[in-house]
């Protein structure tokens, strides 16, 4: 009798130790910083500048190892692109005066040397990559995402066209592997159609698991996930888009010691479109990866969960299984998505600004 209850006892253990191996086992943790390269049309729409202010306030978080500048090309709707790209990054660079915020004890913050130090021009006009076509800017998201694996990407941010990814995708195919690209479509990709069209094709053809969100696929103004950060959720007062920048922004920030008559917030650009407004439409790319830092929101790994940065959905998972664009819902739901969240992601930003 004794042995049987042995025996009964001992199978029970092991079945318990079985179950907690199996169910307990280790989750994957969200990491607490990413490694990015940001390609910008910066020089448009003044909100590429606004999102510039984002990412340098945030890389604590994102460790910036590339700012590539991939020019609009449609100049005669952008007159006032006229300052060469480079240049113009690298001057708004040193406005925001990153090191005043590391001086006052945020020293996880970049520092301006090396922000300044990895300013590349990217590809200048749009097509389809080919040979002869790449440049300083395609080159360095090669040689950056060379040291980088599935298991631990290179996330590209694309603030623009696709011409200078895509370009690197076309010249070291090879890398398609190491990165995962968050873009912001809709009418960026109007102004570079063969280029997003190639990046499509090279997954269909050559690297079925490429890591891709579309954020905003055409026909334009159908989805517009990213439209949600700035025209949904709480629009009333400090969180208004027509009102953060007044109530915390102007006056905020530093002169650079002198380099610079007014503070970086006093000189912090309002939107083009709409006319006067807290914009950084490309922002998104931003707070899908801070979401889950800082808000406990989302899975940078899965995006058809919930983020600051908005959800998403498989375009086919079977065939596509990294590929995500937006909901199949009304552009009023899919940027719901982002807007649900403006009060959490616009004070943590609202706290950063109180850092100057």
């Amino acid at each position: 009798m004794k042995i049987a209850y042995f025996a009964v006892y001992r199978n029970t253990i092991l079945i318990v130790t079985l179950f907690l191996i199996i169910t307990c086992k280790p989750t994957e943790k969200t990491p607490k910083t990413f490694d990015v390269i940001i390609d910008t049309d910066l020089g448009g729409d003044p909100d590429d500048i606004q999102s510039l202010f984002r990412a340098i306030h945030y890389s604590d978080i994102l460790k910036i190892k590339g700012i590539v500048a991939t020019p609009c090309n449609q100049i005669e709707q952008h007159p006032w692109d006229t300052i060469p790209r480079v240049k113009l990054i690298k001057s708004w660079i040193q406005r925001i005066d990153v090191d005043h915020l590391r001086e006052k004890g945020h020293t996880n913050l970049m520092n301006e040397a090396s922000l300044l130090d990895i300013v590349k021009l990217g590809t200048e006009m749009p097509g389809t990559p080919s040979e002869n076509s790449s440049s300083e800017g395609s080159e360095w998201i090669i040689q950056t995402a060379q040291k980088y694996s599935k298991e631990n990407p290179l996330w590209i941010l694309v603030w623009g066209s696709l011409s200078t990814t895509a370009q690197a995708l076309y010249d070291a195919p090879e890398i398609a592997g190491k990165v995962r690209i968050n873009c912001i479509g809709s009418t960026n990709t109007l102004h570079d159609t063969a280029s997003r069209n190639f990046v499509f094709d090279f997954m269909a053809k050559t690297y079925n698991d490429l890591w891709w969100i579309e954020d905003g696929i055409l026909p334009r103004g159908t989805h517009e996930t990213f439209r949600g950060v700035y025209q949904s959720g709480n629009q009333e007062g400090e969180w208004a888009a027509t009102g953060f920048i007044d109530a915390n922004i102007r006056n905020h920030g530093s002169t650079h010691q002198g380099l610079f008559e007014e503070k970086c917030g006093d000189v912090f650009p309002s939107a083009n479109w709409p006319k006067s407004t807290l914009k950084e439409g490309d922002s998104p790319t931003i707070l899908y990866l801070v979401s889950p830092v800082l808000g406990s929101i989302g899975d940078v790994n899965d995006p058809t969960k919930e983020s600051w940065g908005g959800q998403f959905r498989h375009f086919d998972s079977l065939t596509y299984p990294n590929y995500y664009i937006d909901l199949n819902k009304t552009p009023e739901e899919c940027q719901l998505t982002i807007g649900k969240w403006r009060e959490d992601f616009l004070r943590d930003w609202k706290e950063r600004w109180d850092r100057y």
